[in-house]
């Protein structure tokens, strides 16, 4: 295969990365995001499994100088537990749409919180799917056929390219920034939006997502928290705020699959 596709490719792949820093469109249940059928994953490690949400909610109370209710935990306290419970989690698996300069895209970021294991999908309007796996410092990029026929421009190389991989380097992908679980969450928890909720001391209100018991959490500018109510306080969904739109939706705290590194018969190297 000739350097040219190796070359395009990553020049997309800042483009889609970089895009990725961005925020969500705000109030909508996250599309899933359909990998390519290339995509090989080992056995994840068990532990408890939250529930994919989906659906919104009605806004809880603004916040209030009120003493805390004796029925049930006041907004802060939730908010606490949950910012705890998923900024300590080991993996997860974190998938919704984003928006960039109007462009929205859809997202699939599942692996090790750090990043030193991970599989990062994303699907931009123009259509196609990118993948970026990372095994132990080492990066390779994959995608179905509507992106490597995008990429080569030829319909046959693209569908050649299919559960195909191409490594690249670690500057070449640090220079993306770095999009893990972690500073996904990260940078949610530290909006100011969302970081008022920890000195509101009003009731936390009792919903339902998708069937599963929840605490729903309002902050300012369309800033909401789903919480678990069973105990685990495991962040269930993220939407907003207005100034930096999202809409994404965590599960598999802590028992998220791990990737494995291409098979040597599925990269396609330069030489």
């Amino acid at each position: 295969m000739s350097r040219t596709p190796h070359r395009r490719a990553l020049g997309v792949l800042a483009v889609c990365a970089a895009l990725l820093t961005a925020g969500c469109s705000d109030d909508e249940v996250p599309p899933s995001v359909t990998p390519p059928a290339s995509a090989t994953q080992a056995s994840p490690t068990p532990t408890v499994t939250t529930p994919t949400p989906s659906g919104s909610a009605t806004p809880s109370a603004s916040p209030t100088a009120t003493p805390p209710p004796a029925d049930g935990p006041t907004v802060a306290e939730v908010y606490r537990d949950v910012r705890t419970s998923a900024l300590s989690a080991g993996s997860g698996h974190a998938t919704g749409t984003q928006t960039r300069d109007g462009r929205r895209l859809r997202i699939d970021v599942e692996g090790v919180a750090n990043g030193s294991n991970q599989t990062v999908f994303i699907t931009t309007p123009a259509g196609g799917t990118p993948e970026v796996r990372t095994v132990s410092g080492r990066y390779w990029l994959g995608g179905d056929e509507a992106f490597w026929v995008e990429q080569t421009g030829d319909p046959k190389a693209g569908a050649d390219m299919v559960g195909k991989y191409v490594e690249i380097s670690e500057s070449d992908a640090t220079e993306l920034g770095s999009f893990t679980l972690r500073s996904i969450l990260t940078e949610k928890f530290g909006l100011a939006e969302f970081a008022s909720l920890e000195s509101d001391r009003s009731a936390a209100e009792r919903t339902s997502l998708r069937g599963t018991d929840a605490w729903l959490l309002t902050g300012k500018a369309g800033a909401r928290l789903w919480v678990a109510a069973d105990g685990s306080a495991a962040l269930l969904r993220a939407v907003g705020p207005k100034s930096a739109p999202s809409d994404l939706s965590f599960t598999d705290w802590d028992r998220a699959q791990r990737t494995r590194q291409p098979t040597a018969d599925q990269v396609v190297t330069n030489e």
